[in-house]
């Protein structure tokens, strides 16, 4: 399968905008409002009677702490953040309240050929800032959220792949086995590997209640984010998935959010997939989600190229080629409660590509998956409830699936490599009795 590779080039370098001594001022204490407003003026003071003209000004204005209310008006230009919040102190951007707040910027199309994730978004994270909360906007173009140095942790991470090292890529921490506990050493360990000792991830982001289109969220060495009831439609062909999350991040939580209408690309499916996580992002929760509408083959929940033990609750697909899929070397994957109606070819899928292995492989298939209490209902043709390419130490229960596809070699090795279908070493007839937990 292609991947995605981001080059370092093609991240422009960021410039702050002037800000007057008056809008810095204002904003030197802790939780002290910017306010920005249409016709509002960059040499004004930013209280809520003397408001800023632009997003921007406001940002570089800004200290831990700070909330910058945005007044009702559409807002055009990028919105540069390279600084950061602190943890009990993040700075906040959210509508004043007073209307809708449209947040846009001119950009270039993608081409529909494009195998990379699109760096033309209208608000863009990066340099490692952390801590920000940006809620109740809408945002044409969508974010962009790039940890330090994420390039060099995706390179490194693409070699080992393409050298088949799958041992090599479980050493960084919390991806041999699962341990939650150990991801504050990833850094560290990919600082040594790659030698980019200014590495840093892009943590505490958080999405809440914004209205996102013509592009989505993309996220790299980001952690402890949330993406959190947004309506994210309407997504341009060639820019990528809704949600992707990927380069080693951990520990995002993605809920309650409704994504839809993404145009097909020409080329690889992940680029018109709902969510997304790939290159080993672990321990994400991805919860009470709608994905639907989605063109060609695109699948509403992927995970992808190790990524793993990540756990996936009450989420819902309708109207997609795939519902929720296990594409290469997911270990430790928990999916339960998840519901997918009208899809075309799988309801849920275990590393389908690997169906022409004879054996499972640690490098590239499905290992230690659960999946318990889903459902798959009106298929559309032939599609069948789930699809086996390759798994070992697999646990599936109580799903409510009545057709499934084995590929040959899964029948032959199925109980040999522990794999159970409710508690059970048998492997089951293709066409079984739905069970479900209720």
């Amino acid at each position: 399968m292609k991947r995605s590779m981001i080059s370092a080039t093609a991240i422009v370098a960021l410039a702050g905008a002037f800000v007057p001594a008056g809008a810095a001022q204002s904003a030197s204490a802790a939780g002290q409002a910017i306010h920005v407003a249409v016709g509002g003026s960059d040499r004004a003071s930013g209280t809520s009677q003397a408001p800023l003209a632009t997003i921007q000004a406001a940002v570089d204005a800004a200290v831990p702490g700070t909330v910058i209310k945005v007044h009702a008006g559409t807002y055009k230009g990028e919105v540069k953040i390279r600084k950061s919040g602190t943890p009990t102190a993040p700075i906040t951007l959210t509508n004043a309240g007073d209307g809708e707040v449209v947040v846009t910027s001119d950009q270039a199309p993608d081409s529909c050929t494009s195998h990379q994730p699109s760096m033309r978004r209208t608000i863009k994270i990066t340099g490692g800032a952390s801590d920000w909360t940006i809620r109740g906007l809408t945002i044409v173009h969508g974010l962009l959220i790039l940890g330090e140095k994420s390039t060099a942790a995706f390179n490194w991470h693409a070699t080992k792949v393409k050298e088949r090292n799958w041992a090599d890529r479980r050493k960084v921490p919390g991806r041999g086995q699962r341990d939650p506990s150990s991801t504050h050493r990833v850094i560290p360990y990919l600082q040594g590997v790659t030698g980019a000792r200014s590495m840093a991830s892009a943590d505490r982001i958080r999405l809440y209640g914004n209205k996102i289109r013509s592009r989505g969220i993309h996220a790299s060495l980001s952690n402890y984010g949330v993406i959190q009831g947004n309506v994210i439609s309407d997504i341009i062909c060639g820019s990528g998935p809704g949600v992707w999350v990927m380069t080693f991040s951990d520990h995002w939580t993605i809920a309650d959010n409704d994504i839809s209408r993404l145009s097909a690309a020409s080329t690889e499916h992940y680029m018109h997939e709902g969510i997304r996580l790939g290159t080993a992002s672990n321990y994400n929760y991805v919860a009470r989600n709608s994905v639907h509408d989605l063109p060609g083959d695109g699948r509403a929940y992927n995970t992808d190229v190790d990524s793993s033990y990540n756990l996936f609750q009450f989420n819902r697909a309708n109207k997609v080629a795939i519902g929720f899929n296990e594409q290469m070397a997911g270990w430790g994957n928990t999916w339960e409660y998840n519901a997918v109606t009208n899809f075309r070819v799988f309801g849920y899928g275990l590393r389908l590509k690997d169906a022409k292995l004879p054996l499972p492989s640690m490098d590239t298939s499905t290992n230690g998956v659960i999946m318990r209490c889903n459902r798959a209902f009106k298929p559309v043709g032939k599609a069948k409830s789930l699809g086996v390419g390759a798994v070992m130490n697999a646990r599936l229960n109580t799903n409510a699936f009545t057709t499934i596809w084995f590929s040959p070699a899964s029948q032959t090795y199925w109980s040999r490599f522990d794999n159970r279908w409710n508690g059970s070493t048998q492997l089951p007839d293709k066409d079984v009795t739905p069970s479900y937990c209720g």
